[in-house]
């Protein structure tokens, strides 16, 4: 389906530059914007390699587990059901992953929490409230550091890069605030059934 969406763009672009006499120009600008979508790629691969190497220096540091420290608390009421330390460690690493902006590489600790949150639900049965719960924080994620919008701004040579960071910071924590209180109040009245 997006081959045939992408051939009538395509297609109906050419027409209208055909008509209009600016053949060339079309030609020219789909050159130009290749050439353009490679340098933003390779930038943004840039700012995400940068990243992903700062995260494996943490991980080796054993960074996760101070995250998981700082976390516990939190995760303690958010996830009460979450009991082996594997487990918290790798719900705080995708956690702290999703802060620092960076969702791709939160992706696999992400999977890693929700299969170790799996093989515990086997004896506990309202873990799925906690994975639920890992959903809403993963999809609302808090940002403190945006580093695609950020690496995405300087490849466009943005004047004041830094200038989406508070409102950034504010949309997510609004984001998160709400997703989490909706997610309490749907576990609260599923756990009322369930005792029922």
């Amino acid at each position: 389906m997006i081959h045939h969406i992408w051939f009538i763009l395509m297609s109906a672009s050419v027409l209208y530059g055909a008509v209009r006499g600016a053949g060339k120009g079309v030609l020219e600008a789909a050159l130009n914007g290749c050439a353009k979508a490679l340098t933003v790629t390779v930038e943004l691969c840039a700012g995400y390699l940068f990243f992903c190497g700062l995260m494996q220096i943490a991980r080796a540091l054993r960074v996760e587990h101070g995250m998981q420290k700082l976390l516990s608390p939190i995760l303690c009421r958010l996830m009460p059901h979450i009991q082996l330390p594997e487990t918290r460690g790798a719900v705080a690493l995708n956690l702290s992953m999703n802060v620092l902006g960076m969702g791709n590489a939160a992706t696999p600790a992400g999977l890693e929490a929700m299969r170790c949150m799996a093989k515990e639900g086997v004896r506990q049965p309202l873990m799925r409230h906690d994975m639920e719960m890992l959903l809403i924080l993963n999809a609302t994620s808090l940002q403190l550091l945006p580093t695609t919008v950020l690496a995405m701004r300087v490849s466009a040579g943005s004047a004041d890069v830094n200038a989406v960071l508070i409102p950034t910071i504010a949309c997510t924590a609004f984001s998160t605030l709400t997703g989490v209180l909706c997610g309490l109040l749907c576990r609260k009245w599923k756990e009322s059934r369930y005792v029922c």
